[in-house]
């Protein structure tokens, strides 16, 4: 996947990346940065992905990515 300029390889997600998904990407991009986090909801994406929906202003995709991100670290 690439964003504003950004290549995307598996693990390496930086909260500019889910930013720039948050902001300007489609459900396909969406779909993989939830795949992403749904194998490691604890690792590094996800932190970058909590750090990111912090301090959007986007409708729906943060809430959305949080309340999963709740649901896999519940098991």
């Amino acid at each position: 996947m690439e964003h504003r300029h950004i290549n995307v390889a598996p693990g390496c997600w930086s909260v500019a990346v889910v930013e720039s998904i948050l902001e300007r990407g489609g459900a396909s991009d969406v779909w993989a940065l939830l795949d992403e986090l749904r194998r490691d909801p604890a690792g590094e994406p996800a932190r970058a992905a909590e750090s990111a929906i912090a301090n959007s202003t986007v409708y729906g995709y943060p809430q959305l990515i949080a309340a999963c991100l709740e649901k896999w670290r519940r098991g």
